[in-house]
C-alpha cells in the first residue's frame, strides 16, 4: 500500500510539474509573440503530448515530426526554387565538394533546390508509413548531416540555434521512430477518439498555414520564402531619429539615392539572439515602433511582399510612404 502512494505521488507531481512547464511556456508567447521560435513550439507540442497516454503519446509525436518535413518542404515549393537559403544551401555543399559554385546557377540550380525540396518531402512520407520508416530514418540522419555541413562552422557559419535544432533532430528522429513496425491501420484502430483529434489538428494546423491561416513558424515554414516580408527604408538624414539600438543595423546608401535600409533581421538577432518573428502584423509593429519619432512628413519606405492566399508560390509587392498609410495596415 506505500508502494503505491508513494508511486501515485510521483505520478502526481509528474503531472503538476509538465503543467506547470506547458503553462509557463505558453504564458511566454503571450508576453511576447517572438518567443514563438520553431524550437519552441516544438517544446509545447511535446509537452502537450505527453498528457496522453504512453502509446498514443509517441504516435502523436511521430505524426509532430513527420509533419515538420512534410510542411516546410511544401511551402518551398513553387515554379521558381533556387532562391533564399535552398539556394544558399546548394551552393555551399557544391563548394564543400569542390565543386564549382557557378554550376548551381540557371536551370541546374533549379533543379538541385527542387531535389531539395523533393528529398525532405520524401522524408516526412516515410516516416508516416510504417513500412517504409526505416528509409525515412537513414534519410532524416542524411538531411541533417548534410544541412549541418552546409550551416555549420565550415559553411554558411548559422547562428548556434539552427545547429542546434538540426542535431536535435539528428538524435530525436531515430530514437521516436525506431522499434517494431505496426500497420497504419491498426495504429489507428488501437488510438482512441481524443487521439485521432489531436493527431488530426497536428497536420491540419500547420497544413493551413500554407493559405494563411496558421502563423508561418508554428506551420513549420522552415527555410521558406513564402512568408511576408516587410523592409524598412528611410532618408539618411533621419538616422538619428532611430532608437539607439536600431542605428548600428543600417545600411550604406544606394548610388544615387539617399535612402538606407534598416535591417530589422539584423537587430532582432543582436537584442534576443533568435530571428524576428515572421508575421506580418509582428513586423508591421515592430516597424510601428522603430518610427515613433518620425513625423508625417518624414520620409520612408515600406516594401511589401506577401504571398498569394491559394497559390502561395506566387508574391503581391507594394509599397507604404506615410504614416497614415501604415496606420491603415
Amino acid at each position: 500500500v506505500c508502494k503505491s502512494a508513494a508511486a501515485f505521488r510521483k505520478s502526481q507531481c509528474n503531472i503538476i510539474a509538465r503543467g506547470v512547464g506547458l503553462a509557463a511556456a505558453i504564458f511566454l508567447v503571450m508576453v511576447n509573440q517572438q518567443r514563438l521560435q520553431a524550437w519552441h513550439w516544438l517544446f509545447i507540442l511535446g509537452l502537450a503530448a505527453s498528457f496522453f497516454r504512453p502509446k498514443n503519446n509517441l504516435r502523436l509525436m511521430r505524426s509532430v515530426l513527420a509533419s515538420v518535413y512534410v510542411c516546410s518542404a511544401l511551402s518551398r515549393f513553387g515554379p521558381t526554387a533556387h532562391h533564399g537559403m535552398s539556394a544558399a544551401i546548394v551552393g555551399q555543399f557544391l563548394k564543400i565538394l569542390h565543386i564549382n559554385p557557378e554550376i548551381a546557377a540557371g536551370q541546374i540550380g533549379e533543379v538541385l533546390c527542387h531535389a531539395l525540396n523533393v528529398g525532405e518531402l520524401a522524408v516526412g512520407l516515410l516516416l508516416i508509413l510504417p513500412g517504409t520508416r526505416r528509409y525515412g530514418i537513414l534519410s532524416a540522419i542524411l538531411l541533417h548531416g548534410t544541412l549541418l555541413l552546409a550551416l555549420g562552422p565550415l559553411g554558411l557559419r548559422h547562428h548556434w540555434g539552427v545547429l542546434i535544432w538540426n542535431i536535435c533532430f539528428l538524435c530525436l528522429i531515430p530514437v521516436v521512430f525506431a522499434g517494431p513496425r505496426k500497420g497504419l491501420k491498426s495504429e489507428l484502430r488501437d488510438s482512441d477518439g481524443g487521439n485521432r483529434i489531436a493527431t488530426t489538428l497536428v497536420w491540419l494546423f500547420p497544413l493551413s498555414g500554407l493559405v494563411g491561416i496558421a502563423d508561418n513558424w508554428p506551420a513549420w515554414q522552415l527555410y521558406s520564402t513564402r512568408p511576408e516580408s516587410w523592409t524598412l527604408q528611410i532618408q539618411e538624414r533621419h538616422l538619428p531619429k532611430l532608437p539607439d539600438s536600431v542605428q548600428p543595423h543600417v545600411t550604406s546608401p544606394l548610388p544615387f539615392d539617399d535612402f538606407v535600409f534598416v535591417k530589422l533581421d539584423r537587430w532582432s538577432l543582436a537584442e534576443t539572439g533568435s530571428p524576428m518573428y515572421p508575421q506580418s502584423r509582428f513586423q508591421r509593429e515592430v516597424i510601428r515602433q522603430v518610427l515613433t519619432e518620425f513625423s508625417d512628413t518624414d520620409e520612408f519606405r515600406i516594401i511589401i511582399s506577401e504571398p498569394e492566399r491559394w497559390r502561395w508560390w506566387r508574391r503581391v509587392n507594394r509599397t507604404l510612404t506615410t504614416q497614415e498609410e501604415l496606420l491603415a495596415e
